[in-house]
């Protein structure tokens, strides 16, 4: 079981490869579930098996990330 606890990721993880903060990856898993790739379930916290975020990354189409700051006046 300590191999297979290993082998998952975990938000840190996940926001890493996605790109994102570590807060919005927690702020998603709890709030808008559907916005991340399906977690592993049966567990306290919110693990993702890299196999299945890869898959999951390779067939859905990730929101943009939103540029900080004022918007331009064209």
């Amino acid at each position: 079981m300590a191999e297979a606890m290993e082998q998952l990721w975990t938000a840190r993880e996940l926001a890493r490869f996605l790109q994102y903060q570590e807060s919005t990856i927690t702020r998603w898993a709890s709030m808008y579930p559907e916005k991340l790739p399906p977690r592993v379930s049966g567990l306290g916290r919110p693990r993702w098996s890299p196999e299945t975020v890869r898959r999951w990354v390779n067939t859905t189409a990730q929101p943009q990330k939103r540029r900080s700051g004022r918007p331009r006046q064209i």
